[in-house]
């Protein structure tokens, strides 16, 4: 035996002998589920839960002896407040951090609280803007009317052509 595990065979050739090897299973405490029943019970496709797992924002799943993700109810809990996290407006980058800080120790309250307030006046922000697009629609649309009472039944009224030049919203994909 050359080293724990292999053997030196006939002519020179090693073979890697599995006997001393032994298979390790992870066992997830309490009842355990595979990827898609977490990501059924979140309310979330299972390629979002990997994701969320890429980026930061999930802890790496423990595998089986197989490969498969193990996931608990507390997993399901923190995809839950993930989602809803996401949804009110944080980026997944901001919320690793906000839960990197958390799981470590340090309450990031008062970045979650900013954070907030940054979305909030980016909100209002985007309402003001809105608000603005909406009169000029409503004068354009005005302008429209008056220019069709003037203008003879199939002729050409030239609506295009009023229409104003406004500042591009920004659209949040």
């Amino acid at each position: 035996m050359v080293g724990p595990g292999i053997v030196r065979g006939s002519s020179r050739n090693w073979i890697l002998n599995l006997e001393s090897f032994q298979v390790v299973r992870w066992r997830v405490p309490g009842k355990s589920f595979g990827i898609g029943e977490a990501a059924r019970r979140a309310g979330v496709s299972p390629d979002l839960v990997r994701y969320y797992e890429r980026v930061g924002v999930l802890p790496r799943a423990p595998r089986t002896a197989g490969g498969f993700r193990c996931y608990s109810d507390e997993t399901v809990a923190r995809l839950l407040l993930v989602r809803n996290a996401i949804r009110f407006g944080f980026t997944s980058k901001e919320l690793a951090g906000f839960l990197k800080a958390r799981d470590s120790g340090r309450p990031p309250c008062q970045s979650v609280r900013a954070a907030g307030q940054r979305l909030l006046k980016q909100m209002d922000d985007h309402l003001a803007e809105m608000h603005e697009a909406r009169e000029a629609m409503a004068q354009t649309l005005a302008a429209w009317d008056a220019r069709l009472e003037q203008t003879e039944s199939g002729a050409p009224a030239h609506l295009l052509t009023m229409v104003p030049a406004l500042r591009p919203t920004r659209r949040r994909l």
